[in-house]
C-alpha cells in the first residue's frame, strides 16, 4: 500500500511539473519558451539578445477612458492606476536593466525643457500574452488620437524617477521623469496637458486581453552596438 502511495505522489509531482512548464510556455514571447517573466519575477534581462522582457497587467479602466500620456507604470509608483499597463517591475530596476543590455540614457530633459523631445537609445517595444502567437507593435495595442505613433527612447531620468516616485516606465510623450518615453511628442507643461494635450491614448479593447490579464512587453535595443 505504501509503495502505491509513493508511486501516486511521484506521478502527481510529474504532472504538476508538466503543467508548470506549459504555463511558462504559453506566457512566453513567441519563440522564447525559456524567457517568461511573471508577476513574481517581472523583469528578465536578455543581454545576448539585447532585450528586457517585462510582465505587465491590463488596467481595465484604460480600455474605456483616454489618458494624455501614461503608458506603462510600476505598481511601486504613485501613478499606476492611471496607466494602460501596470507592472510589478520596479521602475528603477528597469532603468538599470536597460543599462545592462547596452542602452544609453538621453538624460536631456528637465521640467523646464518644454517643446523638446526625449533622446537616448531607441527601443523597439512589442507585446504578447498567453494565447497570442506573435508580437504586436505598440500602435496595435494603444490608440493614439493624434496619430504620430511611437518612437520610444531610453530617456534615463533615474534621479527624477527616484525623487518623484511616479513609477513611470514608458510615457507616451517625451517626459523628464519616465525611464522611457515617446519622442514623437514633445515635453509639455502640466497646465497645457490639461487643456491641450499632445494626444490622447487608450488601450485597444478589441485587441488587448481583459482587465488584470497579463501582457509581456519586450524592449529591444534598436540602435547599432
Amino acid at each position: 500500500m505504501r509503495k502505491i502511495s509513493i508511486i501516486h505522489a511521484a506521478i502527481c509531482m510529474i504532472l504538476l511539473s508538466a503543467l508548470g512548464a506549459f504555463a511558462a510556455l504559453t506566457a512566453a514571447p513567441a519563440g522564447d519558451a525559456g524567457l517568461a517573466p511573471t508577476r513574481e519575477n517581472p523583469l528578465i534581462i536578455d543581454e545576448a539578445g539585447r532585450r528586457v522582457l517585462m510582465y505587465t497587467e491590463v488596467n481595465g479602466k484604460a480600455l474605456k477612458e483616454d489618458n494624455p500620456h501614461w503608458g506603462v507604470v510600476s505598481k511601486d509608483g504613485g501613478l499606476a492606476d492611471k496607466a494602460i499597463l501596470k507592472s510589478s517591475a520596479n521602475h528603477l530596476a528597469f532603468h538599470d536593466a536597460l543599462l545592462r543590455i547596452g542602452a544609453k540614457p538621453g538624460d536631456n530633459l528637465t521640467s523646464d525643457a518644454l517643446g523638446k523631445t526625449v533622446e537616448g537609445s531607441r527601443l523597439e517595444v512589442t507585446a504578447t500574452w498567453p494565447g497570442m502567437s506573435r508580437e504586436l507593435k505598440l500602435e496595435e495595442i494603444f490608440s493614439d488620437s493624434s496619430g504620430r505613433g511611437f518612437d520610444v527612447r531610453f530617456g534615463g531620468n533615474r534621479t527624477a524617477s527616484a525623487q518623484y516616485n511616479t513609477g513611470c516606465i514608458t510615457c507616451l510623450e517625451s517626459c523628464w521623469v519616465a525611464i522611457t518615453s515617446n519622442a514623437r511628442y514633445p515635453n509639455i507643461s502640466t497646465a497645457r496637458r490639461a487643456v491641450w494635450p499632445n494626444s490622447r491614448f487608450r488601450g485597444r479593447a478589441d485587441v488587448l486581453p481583459g482587465d488584470g490579464k497579463p501582457v509581456i512587453l519586450i524592449y529591444r535595443l534598436a540602435d547599432a552596438p
